[in-house]
């Protein structure tokens, strides 16, 4: 496993903007619930730094330039971005664990063939395919990613990986240069898709019911199987051994 199936992809990073003004900041922590950002002169393509958001706050709580105002201004927010790490996608996991260790970063960016950001990578990304799910204070509770919605059609988030897909709903799904749902569908349509758009594969019908900016985040999953056989999900873990 290389840690292009484990980063969070281009099309899902959160990304300021310069000049970055302390509002901003604010915005991309309630939104994402991140807490380091990759700082870009227009597009991620163009990336000046990492940002660090307790790195503002030690900023603004220190020192004898402590202002009775707790918002840095640009500037001084400019003054804190971090040089990026930067890592291939094609390391595997393993190895990009004990280069991060090694060289004491906790966020890296990561870089396909041609030098052009793929994505970033935390070291909670690289630990959960070790020891599984490491959930923390944003995770949003233990939410199934597929849940069924009649006797033929499930509800599924986009960022689902297809390996899940293929287990938990017996789909057909084919190998690719893509990981999850929504990478699939990006592949299969060729565009960015809409909201309504729909694709066949194998015996089942996608259909994208909620976009989130350009991110597929649900798609109905239906059946088309004369007599569906797909199970439930979880329903292999209780019914197997």
């Amino acid at each position: 496993m290389d840690v292009r199936e484990v980063m969070t992809p281009r099309v899902d990073v959160t990304a300021l903007t310069i000049p970055v003004q302390a509002d901003d900041v604010a915005r991309a922590v309630r939104t994402s619930g991140h807490s380091c950002f990759p700082v870009v002169h227009g597009d991620l393509d163009d990336l000046i730094g990492i940002l660090f958001v307790n790195d503002i706050f030690r900023a603004s709580q220190v020192g004898p330039s402590a202002r009775d105002t707790t918002d840095p201004s640009p500037l001084e927010i400019s003054r804190k971005v971090r040089q990026p790490y930067v890592v291939p996608e094609s390391l595997g996991v393993l190895e990009a664990l004990a280069d991060l260790r090694q060289h004491r970063r906790a966020f890296a960016v990561v870089v396909d063939e041609y030098g052009g950001v793929a994505g970033v990578l935390t070291i909670k990304d690289l630990l959960e395919p070790l020891v599984g799910d490491l959930n923390d204070e944003f995770d949003e509770g233990d939410e199934a990613a597929i849940v069924r919605v009649d006797g033929t059609r499930w509800l599924v988030e986009g960022q689902t990986n297809v390996d899940e897909l293929r287990e938990r709903l017996d789909m057909d799904v084919p190998d690719g240069e893509f990981v999850t749902l929504g990478g699939l569908l990006f592949d299969r349509f060729g565009h960015i898709p809409s909201e309504g758009e729909q694709v066949r594969v194998g015996d089942w019908d996608l259909r994208v019911v909620e976009m989130d900016k350009r991110r597929v985040a649900q798609v109905v999953a239906t059946s088309v199987r004369p007599s569906s056989d797909a199970r439930d999900p979880g329903e292999s873990s209780q019914t197997e051994g």
